[in-house]
């Protein structure tokens, strides 16, 4: 068992290591590369929105600022006052700022230092400008410094966006050669992966697939009914112990078919046992008493009638073996066993068959309406006081035949009626009778056919047996 266990977790060592080898190197690579991939992302986020930021001022903001310089130098109306001017020089300062700590090349900083230094400049210009009383001068002023300055500014502003482009050139093309040899690493790291694999699995599938092959002959010789097998020997327990669950599923399968056999043979003996019992001595003793009686009176007719309902009784049990007859056999069957009764219980029998004649030729198991016949007279007519009736009632109802028997005698009473229900319900039997006639209907008809009981004490009883229209005689 030791061994064994050993064997067990060895294969599942085995397994993990082959898992591990392969996911984590993989892992790894996949966590540089989305890593790699987030940094230069965020730089490439950072240049893009530079270079936007950047070519949006060096759009507007040399024209804007000269155009508002010229209207102060000439007095203008339409001019802004020097403060909303100096605000826009704030104003471009602080994109400075922005782009300084999202700019990451020398030149890059460089022409930024640039533009802080002209604007700042600039600032001391429009400051001095203001100053200036004459107006030719002032326009001199303007051109020889304002515009100089602002122009210098978008130059300096070209020369940034210049310089950003080219380093977000240089880091697409660095990630593109990082991404190529990340790629590259992650091929060969699967391809030797792949070969580690594929030697590790063939050392286990050997020991597996010779196995597995000698269980699925082992599976093919039961749906032969070949049920002898010898054990196999594997270097793997769980192989061990799946070979054992199908020698065992064999003698489990061999032991069950061998009790369906005996189960077979206790049928045949169960229903023969259920004829036999019906011509039990009791019944052949007081009938043939019964016949005694009528001659010695000289009711020589009566005596003939019962004993041609006798013959008739013993020739329809038999039935040349058939275990299958027509439905106008069973009544005659049944008819004659309550003509017999009738002689002996006179006084308290009364009986009525109503079964259309449509129905005659329908095959029924034999023995299906007698049992119930008898179980009313013994249970129900015999303990009720005063004269008793028994109906016999046939009807078809789709594709099923509906056969009742019905008594008005004593009843049951809930528990006994509950007690009859589930003897019937399990098959448990006390005696030959209503339970032998349930059990032989789910023989030979299966689910959805069978027996049902209605009893109320003190107002009688009713058997409902359910069969279909055809039938086939079991083997």
């Amino acid at each position: 068992m030791r061994s064994g266990t050993k064997k067990r977790m060895e294969l599942e060592e085995r397994m993990r290591k082959v898992l591990f080898s392969t996911m984590i190197p993989m892992a790894c690579l996949m966590i540089i590369l989305l890593f790699i991939f987030w940094q230069y992302t965020g730089q490439y986020n950072k240049l893009s929105e530079n270079l936007a930021v950047s070519s949006e001022f060096n759009l507007r903001f040399k024209d804007d600022l000269d155009l508002e310089m010229y209207y102060i130098a000439i007095g203008s109306k339409e001019s802004s006052n020097l403060e909303d001017v100096l605000e826009q020089v704030e104003d471009a300062q602080e994109i400075m700022q922005k782009l300084r700590r999202n700019t990451y090349n020398n030149n890059g900083v460089k022409s930024l230092n640039s533009l802080d230094s002209y604007l700042e400049n600039l600032r001391q210009r429009m400051l001095q400008l203001v100053e200036i009383k004459e107006y030719d001068k002032r326009m001199e002023f303007m051109d020889s410094n304002i515009r100089i300055i602002t122009g210098l500014i978008m130059q300096e502003m070209q020369n940034y966006i210049y310089n950003e482009s080219m380093y977000l050139v240089q880091v697409e093309k660095s990630l593109t050669h990082r991404v190529k040899l990340l790629i590259s690493g992650m091929a060969v790291l699967l391809i030797a992966t792949l070969g580690i694999l594929m030697r590790r699995s063939f050392r286990l599938t050997d020991g597996i697939i010779q196995p597995v092959n000698i269980m699925l002959d082992k599976v093919k010789k039961v749906g032969r009914g070949k049920f002898d097998m010898i054990p196999i020997e594997a270097e793997i327990e769980e192989i061990e112990e799946l070979d054992e669950g199908i020698n065992k599923m064999a003698r489990k399968i061999s032991a069950l078919l061998e009790n369906v056999r005996q189960e077979k043979e206790m049928q045949h003996l169960t229903e023969l046992q259920l004829i036999q019992a019906q011509v039990n001595p009791h019944f052949l003793y007081n009938t043939l008493d019964t016949i005694v009686w009528l001659i010695e009176g000289g009711m020589t007719d009566d005596a003939v009638e019962m004993i041609s309902s006798l013959s008739i009784f013993f020739r329809t049990s038999l039935s040349k073996g058939n275990d299958i007859i027509p439905l106008s056999e069973e009544e005659r069957h049944t008819l004659s066993y309550l003509e017999i009764q009738q002689y002996r219980y006179r006084d308290i029998l009364e009986f009525e068959i109503n079964i259309p004649k449509e129905l005659s030729g329908i095959p029924v198991p034999k023995l299906s309406i007698q049992p119930l016949a008898e179980n009313a007279l013994y249970h129900g007519i015999k303990n009720r006081r005063g004269k008793g009736k028994i109906l016999i009632e046939g009807r078809e109802e789709e594709d099923a035949l509906v056969l009742t028997v019905s008594d008005n005698g004593q009843g049951m009473t809930p528990e006994r009626l509950h007690e009859v229900q589930e003897a019937i319900r399990t098959g448990e039997r006390a005696g030959f009778g209503l339970a032998a006639v349930a059990e032989r209907i789910a023989l030979y008809y299966g689910p959805g056919y069978g027996m049902k009981i209605f009893s109320e004490e003190g107002k009688g009883t009713t058997v409902e047996i359910r069969l279909g229209k055809n039938i086939q005689p079991k083997s």
